[in-house]
């Protein structure tokens, strides 16, 4: 009998089930049997591995969140005036950056003088930097001008810290350009007062002087070589000495430019990076102590720097305003100026716009005269000299006014047959009692000094034929002094000292 229709023959192969001949795929295994099948030294190491992301994760977050907070909390003014008409040749000037860096609050002075300015200049193609100091009592034209209030100000002849002190950061700006041509691109204001704090958060810095500070000229004297600072002795190397003459303000400029740059790079440093409490601390302390305009950000702070840890030797060119005269009074005034060299100023900016450098030096001159011998005693009578009397005091009278001092010192000077010039206040940084003198007037001088028990005399180039005496000491005294009399040993004018030691600082 035939097979049915459609079933198997006898002894034939059975035909293959649809779907029966393709391989069968094991379903992956789930995390946690991939888990149960791991070693326990490999789970402890993958946990580890998370763990440390997420801490990473957390702590880059909290820098990120840390960074903007402290850069929204830094005080902002409306500084900047880039389209100004007293900047010079601005197509010269594309690329370049213009850091204009002022402190304030210097620990022990008031008024100008407790104000430093570095303008710090970093040509287009970077890698170096020029920085110029001004004197705080320079004095310059201030162009019309935003007030720190919004008010409009006048035009005017003033002390170069006045207008900030006066106008305010955009007034000082404006200042800055008309004197130099330059076009500020950032303005960073420092409350010296908090300095000492921001090196504290840091644990301390280390700063290197090529040569030791000359004696007397700050409240804590530093060697040559490296030095370690905490916070009290940066606030003393800041603070005047008891015989400091600094009125160009180059000195203590220079002091705060080395311990500013030196804390910056401290705190950008891995070391102190990865310490986030003293960052913190840092961030915080630098918030309350910077200004900066409305543009600034905290990396415009960082990047210069950066540019001034990272430039180093003929790179880093540093110079001060050529000054032609020091305790100048305009006439109708009272109040002693700086009073700049105005073509050499000019050459020097106008070489740092057009090469982003220094102008070359001038050659040295030929023949050097010889220093003029002081006499023994008294040559000059009091009747043959003519002093001018500056109040440095800083002291007020009963109505609130200054200069005091230097009206009763020129009545006591004039009682003792003197001569008496321009009576006036000066507002540089003076710790003693000072006659200053030119090359011709050296006699007259020591003729002031033997009358001015404690007094120092001071040569100098920027005073001209004029007898200058500088009082620092509300309890000044004069004496009388006859010609033949021996001149005390204060009233004898000493060499400048040659630094004692030098060092190589990188």
């Amino acid at each position: 009998m035939p097979p049915l229709p459609g079933t198997a023959r006898a002894g034939a192969p059975v035909p293959p089930i649809p779907g029966r001949d393709v391989p069968i795929v094991q379903r992956p295994p789930t995390r946690a049997e991939r888990r149960a099948a791991m070693s326990p030294l490999r789970r402890r190491l993958v946990r580890a591995v998370v763990v440390l992301a997420v801490l990473l994760g957390l702590v880059g977050s909290y820098y990120v969140g840390l960074y903007f907070y402290v850069d929204r909390s830094v005080q902002r003014v409306a500084a900047l005036a880039t389209d100004a008409p007293e900047v010079l040749a601005p197509q010269l000037q594309a690329g370049a950056q213009t850091y204009l860096v002022v402190g304030t609050d210097l620990p022990g002075q008031t008024g100008p003088a407790s104000v430093t300015t570095l303008i710090a200049h970093v040509p287009a193609e970077g890698g170096r930097a020029v920085l110029v100091t001004v004197p705080p009592t320079a004095l310059v034209d201030t162009p019309e001008c935003r007030t720190a209030e919004g008010g409009r100000r006048e035009p005017t002849s003033e002390s170069f810290a006045d207008a900030l002190l006066d106008g305010g950061p955009s007034c000082l700006v404006r200042a800055v350009q008309q004197l130099s041509g330059l076009r500020v691109d950032h303005y960073l204001g420092v409350d010296l007062g908090g300095l000492p704090g921001m090196v504290d958060a840091v644990g301390g810095i280390s700063v290197c002087l090529a040569a030791p500070l000359p004696a007397g000229s700050a409240a804590v004297t530093l060697d040559a070589g490296t030095s370690e600072l905490d916070g009290d002795q940066v606030a003393g190397v800041l603070r005047p000495g008891s015989s400091g003459s600094d009125v160009t303000g180059t000195e203590v400029a220079e002091r705060e430019q080395l311990l500013l740059t030196s804390t910056l790079r401290e705190a950008l440093s891995p070391g102190s990076l990865v310490d986030p409490i003293g960052t913190t601390s840092f961030l915080t302390r630098a918030a309350d102590a910077f200004t900066v305009d409305d543009g600034t950000t905290l990396g415009d702070v960082r990047a210069l720097a950066s540019t001034l840890r990272e430039v180093s030797g003929d790179a880093v060119e540093r110079t001060t305003l050529p000054v032609e005269r020091v305790g100048y009074v305009p006439t109708g005034g009272t109040a002693a100026h700086v009073l700049l060299d105005g073509d050499a100023t000019r050459s020097l900016f106008d070489a740092v716009i057009r090469t982003g450098a220094l102008p070359a030096p001038t050659e040295p001159a030929t023949a050097e005269t010889a220093p003029v011998a002081a006499p023994a005693t008294v040559s000059v009578a009091p009747a043959d000299v003519t002093v001018d009397v500056l109040d440095a005091t800083g002291t007020r009278g009963d109505d609130g006014a200054t200069g005091e001092v230097a009206t009763s010192t020129a009545s006591a000077l004039a009682a003792q047959g003197f001569r008496t010039g321009t009576v006036g206040t000066e507002s540089g940084a003076v710790s003693q009692t000072l006659v200053r003198f030119g090359p011709d007037a050296a006699a007259q001088a020591s003729t002031v000094a033997a009358a001015v028990p404690g007094s120092v005399l001071q040569p100098s180039d920027a005073v001209g034929g004029a007898v200058q005496l500088v009082v620092a000491s509300p309890d000044v005294a004069v004496q009388p002094v006859t010609v033949g009399a021996a001149l005390p040993e204060s009233a004898v004018p000493t060499a400048t000292p040659t630094p004692e030691a030098t060092a190589t600082c990188g």
